[in-house]
């Protein structure tokens, strides 16, 4: 796979390039009476539970950097026993995907310099970013805006040497050493979302190169400062992290529905845990898990208890 197809299929996100009016972000805002600071060592938890059963869900982050070192104790220790482990939702590309997207990458591609397209103050903005864009800027003008947003912001965090699959990957290292099932909440093909990129037209996506400078003109230190926020369990402060690639693939309407989605299927996948007597564990995004309409407010709405990290006992 190219380089271009591997950041189109980053996170899930590559319906964001779908070129149809920006749409509301369903992951802007968070539900501020589930947002507290966990009394337990590391990161944050809550809980979910009926009579019988409990879910114990750890709410992770988007991304965070390789090798960062984060308490793994309480994740151990509720293994113990548990009937299941969710893990995030995934994307998957086969054969057949890749060669849909390979002919699909024509009507990605800008026949004039992405950068001559945009409002006059962004573009002015990114020519006075090119020394901090973290590749070739010739490579980004080959796209429409949407596309070379997300290459832009892509590559940023690789840069940060950020791990997308990180911290979700430890937690299924340790389930399979301890012989405990673990299941993504959903699992969706790529190819439908290739053919929505190819079939929508309209304005592209100037607001992704927006997202994406705001994130490169951040630095890594927020990015870094929400990481150890995350695994001391200050909720608030993990909160912060940079949102360049969610925020322009929810800007489309593809983007917020895929998301949509995922906090559906992820909230079943939660309700389904709670039919079984015992408990289970879920790793969630945090902004799926505290949005308004998100796997929290789902499962309450379904009238499940619902614990917020500091009234959940270590």
């Amino acid at each position: 796979m190219t380089s271009g197809l591997r950041v189109l299929v980053l996170a899930g996100s590559l319906v964001a390039v779908a070129v149809a009016a920006p749409t509301a972000d369903p992951e802007a805002s968070v539900v501020e009476a589930l947002v507290s600071v966990t009394h337990s060592p590391g990161p944050a938890w809550w809980r979910v539970s009926n009579a019988s059963s409990t879910v114990y869900v750890l709410g992770v982050p988007g991304a965070i950097p390789k090798g960062m070192a984060w308490d793994q104790s309480v994740v151990q220790r509720r293994l113990q026993g548990a009937n299941v482990v969710i893990l995030p939702p995934t994307v998957t590309a086969g054969v057949g995907d890749t060669a849909a997207l390979i002919g699909l990458l024509g009507s990605l591609r800008s026949s004039t310099p992405m950068e001559d397209g945009l409002p006059p103050a962004l573009k002015a903005r990114y020519q006075a970013d090119r020394t901090r864009l973290p590749g070739d800027p010739r490579g980004y003008s080959h796209w429409l805006a949407a596309v070379a947003g997300l290459q832009i912001v892509g590559d940023w965090r690789k840069k940060l040497d950020l791990d997308a699959a990180e911290p979700a990957k430890t937690v299924r290292h340790l389930a399979s050493a301890d012989g405990v099932k673990t299941i993504p909440a959903g699992t969706y093909k790529a190819a439908p979302l290739f053919k929505a990129m190819a079939s929508q037209a309209g304005p592209v996506g100037p607001a992704c190169v927006a997202d994406a400078l705001d994130e490169i003109e951040a630095g890594a230190a927020p990015i870094h400062a929400a990481a150890a926020g995350w695994a001391r369990g200050d909720v608030r402060a993990a909160l912060t992290e940079q949102r360049g690639y969610e925020k322009c693939a929810n800007g489309f309407p593809e983007g917020a529905n895929i998301t949509r989605v995922a906090v559906h299927d992820t909230a079943g996948a939660i309700g389904e845990a709670l039919a079984k007597p015992g408990h289970s564990i879920a790793v969630v995004n945090l902004r799926a898990l505290l949005a308004p309409g998100g796997v929290l407010q789902q499962l309450q709405a379904r009238g499940f208890k619902i614990a917020r990290p500091d009234e959940v006992a270590d």
